[in-house]
């Protein structure tokens, strides 16, 4: 587990700055994701529910999440 218990992992996601990817700003689209990097995992959220759940993503998870997209096989 990347953080031990939810409480301590609830205070390590509330500090993190999340972004939205460049395409959601170059579309003007309010409805995106939104990926923050925390200590070995990325965290990403729903845009339109930024205190709603937090997904987190162990980094070579994400990784490989990323290159499937990129790669056109994930479509």
């Amino acid at each position: 587990m990347l953080v031990p218990n939810s409480q301590e992992r609830r205070s390590t996601v509330t500090t993190l700055e999340f972004r939205k990817p460049s395409r959601c700003e170059e579309l003007n689209q309010d409805g995106c994701v939104e990926v923050a990097n925390g200590p070995g995992f990325v965290a990403v959220r729903d845009s339109t529910d930024q205190d709603g759940p937090v997904i987190l993503v162990g980094r070579n998870g994400w990784q490989q999440f990323v290159a499937t997209l990129r790669s056109g096989d994930g479509r």
